[in-house]
């Protein structure tokens, strides 16, 4: 999988430096948040994270399969995320788009809970 620069992704904690946090994702890659990302604070930073530990970031740079991400960024909207099915939504359907998805996400919902009825009974 190519990481795309602004894709937002979830990954693992998989090591800790004075570097930076390096983060495992999904397809086998791995990237780095840089110790920069947290500005002076990273020595106090640091200590908020843990080696296993799930975290959200997006990807800033990808140059030569070595993949740059961001903690402090995961909301800049500056990064697009082309890969989000909603980066193309106009503002005017905004509400349309997410009311349909809100309805979508109920009628699953009260299907999987009559599928856990049924297998109850």
């Amino acid at each position: 999988m190519k990481y795309q620069v602004g894709q937002r992704v979830t990954g693992k904690i998989n090591n800790i430096t004075d570097l930076g946090i390096f983060v495992s994702l999904p397809q086998n890659a791995s990237g780095l948040i840089h110790h920069n990302d947290f500005g002076d604070n990273w020595l106090h930073e640091k200590r908020h994270y843990q080696v296993g530990e799930t975290i959200r970031v997006v990807v800033i740079n990808n140059f030569k399969g070595k993949i740059g991400l961001s903690k402090t960024r995961i909301n800049d909207p500056s990064l697009i995320d082309h890969t989000n099915e909603f980066s193309t939504t106009k503002k005017e359907d905004f509400l349309t788009v997410l009311a349909k998805t809100v309805a979508d996400a109920e009628k699953e919902i009260n299907k999987l809970q009559q599928e856990l009825t049924d297998y109850a009974s």
